[in-house]
């Protein structure tokens, strides 16, 4: 998934995984949410029957070998709130020694839920906040003023607890210009770090909310300059392909730490979606991004598999990156990005790629 995470606290800076070493399990718990954001990389799934990843399937991934070494599990979904069996499965990650990080909505998250979660060894929550204006959450997000207040308090109350609070937004047309007021609160009350998610869905829908790459650029050179004067730990971890070449990053990488991080899908992390399907992306369920499905097979198993064997090297089949010195580094950047948006599904290039091609120079 493409990011831009910009540090306000020093104490907690992402790792670099290495290819290979499953270290990131994200489980879309449940397809069931309690708001319709128009940019969800689920939102194909939000009108359909509910369905909750089952418990005894998390008990045994929690056993399987190679899942007991994972450092980091995300619980997402949908909204994890709406999961009927939650704390028992957190109690499971407890039993097997693993504190997992919660995407929320925040709209659920009552100071009583945030407190139990401290108890049962959670160990971060990241909200999801795409607007501070009422009117633009309804457009966006399909929510209402209501629960707009309850996100902004229950933030509010979970940073003044043990847990590690961060926060993120989808950049889309309709909020950019807020994002700079986004990280201020975000800043101002006590959030560890802000993510910036560039809009990319993972259906050939709402295509019309995407930013283009050159608005993208703007945006950032802007965020950068408004986070070098906002917070002095000056620290952001990235991964968008390619933007070793652009013009933003030769011109802050002397001012800002930018640690630039490759795409894990399936290098080092996973997706199990709600029905059990396991994703090498994880914003995708697309047929040529499954890997394997943990009703059928381990993740043991699915992790050694011919078929993610095929997705690890399918970036060797894409043309543009055929003669490109940096693939093994860049390994064809966002397979989701260009599968949405190119022409040849899987093997199309990735539009970053392409924009960066033509703009700068780089090595081919």
């Amino acid at each position: 998934m493409q990011k831009i995470k910009f540090r306000f606290s020093s104490r907690h800076v992402d790792a670099f995984n290495t290819p290979g070493v499953l270290n990131l399990m994200f489980l879309d718990i449940t397809n069931c949410c309690n708001l319709m954001c128009q940019y969800c990389f689920n939102h194909h799934k939000l009108s359909l029957p509910a369905t909750h990843l089952d418990i005894g399937l998390i008990e045994t991934m929690l056993q399987s070998a190679v899942a007991s070494r994972v450092g980091n599990w995300f619980l997402s979904g949908g909204e994890p709130l709406c999961h009927p069996r939650l704390e028992e499965a957190l109690m499971l990650f407890q039993q097997y020694g693993h504190r997992p990080k919660i995407a929320t909505n925040g709209i659920l998250l009552t100071p009583e839920v945030i407190d139990r979660w401290v108890s049962l060894g959670v160990q971060s929550v990241q909200f999801s906040i795409d607007t501070l204006e009422p009117s633009t959450f309804r457009d966006l997000n399909a929510g209402s003023p209501e629960n707009l207040r309850a996100i902004l308090d229950n933030m509010k109350h979970a940073v003044a607890s043990p847990l590690r609070i961060v926060a993120s937004s989808v950049l889309t047309k309709v909020n950019a210009r807020e994002i700079e007021n986004i990280m201020l609160f975000c800043r101002d009350i006590g959030v560890d770090s802000y993510t910036l998610y560039p809009n990319v869905p993972a259906q050939k829908t709402n295509r019309d909310l995407v930013l283009p790459i050159d608005d993208q650029m703007e945006l950032f050179d802007h965020l950068f300059t408004f986070y070098d004067d906002l917070c002095p730990t000056r620290l952001i971890d990235l991964s968008i392909p390619c933007f070793q070449f652009s013009q933003v990053y030769a011109r802050w990488k002397d001012r800002l730490t930018i640690r630039l991080h490759p795409c894990g899908a399936g290098q080092f992390n996973l997706k199990i979606t709600s029905e059990g399907g396991v994703s090498a992306c994880i914003c995708q369920d697309a047929a040529e991004f499954i890997v394997g499905n943990i009703h059928e097979y381990t993740i043991d198993e699915i992790w050694s598999s011919p078929e993610i064997d095929r997705f690890r090297s399918v970036y060797k089949e894409i043309p543009e990156c055929r003669s490109c010195q940096i693939q093994s580094l860049c390994r064809g950047g966002c397979r989701n990005e260009a599968f949405v948006s190119g022409t040849r599904g899987i093997l199309s290039s990735d539009p970053h790629c392409e924009y960066f091609e033509r703009n700068v120079s780089r090595p081919v």
